[in-house]
Parts: C-alpha cells; structure tokens; sequence
C-alpha cells in the first residue's frame, strides 16, 4: 500500500437552530455541555497520541452543528487539542452568519485556521424560511467582509439548490450574488431527503420532477465554468488551486480520525464512529466495519466518479495490485456505450450525462 494521508475530522455540535434538513448530531450549547466536549476531545487526544506523533495530521476540518456558535474561550482550548504541525496543509472550519463574529475571526486566524466555510445556503429570504434558516442575507455580507477585514483568503461558499426547486431564476440569483463575492470555493447541494418526520421526507421528494432538478444540476455545473470556478466534483466548485484537501483525501479513500460525538473515521482498514452522544466512551461505536482491499478499490471507484477528473485505473492498481480491476472491464465498456463515461488511456470518467447518474452508477459497482 502507498503512504495515505492522514486527516482529522472534529465534529463539534453545538448549533442553535434545528433546520429541518439537517439530520447531523446536534445539541443546543450550554456552558456544561460545551466543557463536557471539550473533555472528551482531550481524552481523543491522549487516546490518539501515539498515531499524531508519529504521523502528523495533513489536514484538519471542523464541522457540526456549528462550530463558531462557540466562545472564543472555548475556541483557544479547542484549537489547543488539535495536533498541528508544518505538515499541516489545510484546516477548515465550518462557520454560521449568526454566529460568526470579528473577535472569533481574529482567534481562528491566531491558531493557524486557512480555510472557512461559511453556511450561506441561499441570499433569498423565501428560500431561507423554507430551510428554516434563521439568517439574513445581510448577515451573510456582514460575515463575509469581515472574514476578508481579517486576513483569510480561501473561503467556501455553501449552498443549497431551492427545496422544490420550482425557480431556476431564483437559483440563478443565488449563484450571482455568491460569485460577486469573489470566493475561492462554492459548493452546490441538493438537499436529502431522509425518513424521518418534518418537511424534507421521501413523500416530499416525490413531488420533485428528477428532469427538472436536472437542469438545476445542469445550469450550475455550466454558470460556474463560465464564471472561473473549475467544476470538479459533483457538488463543488473552485478557482485553480483552492480545491478542498481535506475532502479530496476522503473521497480519494485516504485515512481520517473523527474526533467528537458521531464523528466517523477511516484507519487501518476499518471503519468506526463514534455514538451520538455528548458521553459517548471511546471504543463504544455505533459502526465498526473492517475492509479489505477489494472494499477500498470499489470505494475509490465510487467516488472517484464522483469526481470530475475521474479514475486513474494505472494508479489504482498500483495502490491495490491484489484486486483484479479488469472485472469492471465490461461496465465501463457498457456505461461508455450509454454516453456515461468516457473511457481513454486507462483512466474512466463521467460525461455530464454520467455525473447527473453518479448515484445509480455507484449502484452497478456494487
């Protein structure tokens, strides 16, 4: 096996507002249920020491919940419990408009921080009551030029496509009020509709025509290009050079610790998470799976064409020369006969066809 990247995920899950489309673990913040993280994410380190000592993290990404609804108290100990080294490369963190303020910025600069997300999901205040967002989109430019104001110059945009996807105009005045903002990264989703109660159920998406969410897929992929922001995955977007490591080595299957509760990792050929809970003991995981290589080879293809580069056949078997890749043989001739792949010098990628697909193609691998 080639040398892997090592990453470290922290989910930290504190948010104030329960939207009804985000099904993350989640809890309000309390001055006790803050400390009582902090101290699990003190034993994560201890537990782990012997692995980031001798293995420096190469990226560092914080989720949630939303991890800026912290204090900045909480942040400094937060940022104290993350191993960095000169090997770090990219350390992302997830940030509110309704949280986010200029004292918290200048902290996340301090501690070493290269990267922000910042959750706009939409500039249209029809579009933000129906996610049940509690933001402005004011307080989206506030937060935003004071994220410029403080030094950082690598931030990502999140959107999410209209929940019944009844305006394109609407979506197109999304994406131009966020490229006239000039990030480095913009990522597009498509919301999931999950079984469970509330306003984003499988009844709901069943009310969704797939050909018409396909021209927002379709519309966005080619409005970015054309606006200099190179499609290159699925959902994401980025000038030259700003891609997302820390998301790259995870869907290139490289390995990552999740630290925090319902944080999952990828080490040493196996899968775990962590339980929802604010106590959850290490060792106790709601998923422990172990891999073969056969399971990595077929992860990478999975999400490999996810990505718009594709898969490099000549370098997978390279890194799995126990797997015979020539089994898929016959899809990739099949998937380039539909118009789902093109498939040259032993590297396999989708058409914008195939990626509007990528689900059901995923499902043929399996």
């Amino acid at each position: 096996m080639q040398a892997l990247s090592l990453g470290l995920y922290v989910h930290v899950p504190f948010c104030p507002n329960a939207c009804g489309y985000c099904h993350f673990y989640k809890c309000r913040p309390t001055a006790s249920s803050v400390k009582r993280f902090l101290g699990q994410i003190s034993l994560e380190y201890e537990r782990w020491q012997n692995v980031w000592e001798g293995r420096p993290f190469e990226t560092l990404y914080w989720g949630g919940g939303s991890p800026s609804c912290l204090d900045v108290d909480a942040l400094r100990a937060l940022g104290r419990l993350c191993p960095t080294t000169e090997h770090l490369k990219e350390w992302t963190v997830e940030v509110s408009p309704t949280s986010i303020t200029e004292e918290k910025l200048h902290v996340l600069k301090e501690l070493g921080v290269t990267r922000l997300s910042l959750g706009v999901q939409s500039f249209n205040v029809q579009t933000l009551q129906k996610l049940g967002r509690k933001q402005t989109p004011q307080q989206v430019y506030d937060a935003f030029e004071k994220m410029r104001a403080v030094g950082f110059k690598n931030i990502n945009l999140d959107l999410i496509f209209p929940p019944d996807f009844t305006s394109l105009e609407a979506w197109k005045a999304d994406l131009k009020a966020a490229i006239a903002l000039r990030p480095e990264h913009l990522s597009t989703y498509c919301l999931a509709y999950e079984n469970e109660a509330g306003s984003f159920t499988p009844e709901a998406y069943q009310r969704v025509d797939n050909d018409h969410e396909a021209d927002f897929y379709r519309f966005t992929w080619e409005f970015l290009e054309q606006n200099g922001y190179r499609h290159y995955e699925v959902s994401n977007f980025a000038r030259l050079g700003y891609e997302c490591r820390h998301n790259v080595n995870t869907w290139r299957m490289q390995e990552w610790l999740g630290w925090g509760p319902a944080a999952a990792s990828q080490f040493h050929l196996k899968r775990f998470q962590n339980s929802r809970s604010l106590d959850y003991a290490f060792g106790e995981t709601v998923e422990n799976v172990s891999l073969t290589e056969e399971d990595l080879c077929k992860d990478c293809l999975i999400f490999g064409l996810r990505m718009c580069d594709g898969v490099d056949l000549n370098e997978l078997q390279r890194r799995f020369p126990e797997v015979d890749l020539k089994i898929y043989q016959p899809l990739w001739e099949r998937f380039e006969r539909e118009g789902w792949v093109v498939f040259e010098n032993n590297r396999v990628r989708c058409t914008t066809k195939g990626l509007l697909l990528a689900d059901g193609l995923a499902s043929e691998l399996l």
